[in-house]
């Protein structure tokens, strides 16, 4: 039998995740600050809460996706009263990994199990139920879990026990993929002067020496050059880009290129662009 699951934060990713549990036949009881976006939720058998401890009270799965460190937190002070023990909460967020030390800390106390689980992809992919699933924490929680990793992606890599150890490798993977970003914008600027059809470069790309995925979506996105609803904004990117320097300099490491692309995401940010697509770097670096 499936668990039942309490799920908080209904932005970009939240949305599509929720209603693939919902679809996929589980009881999910929502919670979101603006309630608008339960309404296609609610039609689809969603349960609406009023509030956060109401979501989670008889969940035995929280699941929170949320912006950043400060907001899981806040959802955290508000809902871990609610929480019952041997309830597993279920963390999508992309966060430090002192933040979910200190947030299974105190889970612990409450007997509740803390599982890290971020998640890779765009929105797109967490609608086709396309998500690769990061996951650390307890065994026999991760186990109970499996359902639902098994209802919201395509697969999940599993990194031990500790519980931070999942966001750590969120932020690194998060800092490739601004790397990518930046090298796209930089050679599709250079092809553009050089008179070269920018979809023919990409084509020529994904078919000889880059063909993750990771370079055909953002490479399209950058050739395409438009607005990306839903998209990942830069203000979100530049604070994971934020997260992977921290994490860096408190493990005696660096990260040099990490400084020029958060530079340019700062530059967008000051010039109002902070809710568009990373991708529209290209149209910044053109200026």
């Amino acid at each position: 039998m499936n668990p039942s699951i309490g799920f908080i934060g209904l932005g970009n990713m939240g949305y599509p995740i929720a209603k693939n549990l919902i679809e996929q036949g589980f009881s999910v009881s929502l919670y979101n600050r603006t309630p608008e976006k339960l309404r296609d939720l609610v039609s689809l058998g969603g349960h609406a809460a009023k509030t956060p401890g109401a979501a989670v009270a008889a969940a035995a799965v929280v699941m929170t996706m949320l912006s950043d460190d400060a907001a899981v937190t806040a959802v955290v002070d508000q809902i871990l009263p609610s929480l019952q023990p041997g309830t597993v909460f279920l963390s999508l967020s992309t966060i430090k990994a002192e933040t979910a030390q200190t947030l299974a800390e105190r889970c612990r106390t409450r007997g509740v199990h803390y599982v890290a689980s971020p998640v890779m992809g765009r929105p797109p992919a967490a609608a086709a139920r396309q998500l690769s699933i990061l996951l650390s924490g307890d065994a026999e929680a991760k186990a109970l879990v499996a359902p639902i990793a098994a209802a919201i992606g395509q697969r999940s890599f599993d990194f031990g026990a500790e519980p931070g150890t999942a966001h750590t490798v969120k932020v690194m993977l998060n800092f490739m993929v601004f790397a990518v970003v930046e090298m796209l914008s930089e050679v599709m600027l250079m092809a553009e002067k050089a008179g070269i059809d920018k979809a023919v470069l990409l084509d020529t790309m994904l078919n000889t020496i880059y063909g993750a995925p990771v370079f055909k979506n953002y490479g399209t996105l950058i050739v395409q050059e438009g607005d990306v609803p839903n998209g990942f904004t830069t203000a979100l990117a530049n604070k994971d880009l934020r997260l992977a320097q921290e994490t860096a300099a408190a493990l005696g490491a660096q990260l040099p290129l990490a400084e020029l692309v958060r530079a340019h995401f700062e530059e967008m940010i000051a010039a109002g662009n902070g809710d568009k697509d990373v991708s529209g770097l290209i149209t910044h670096l053109r200026g």
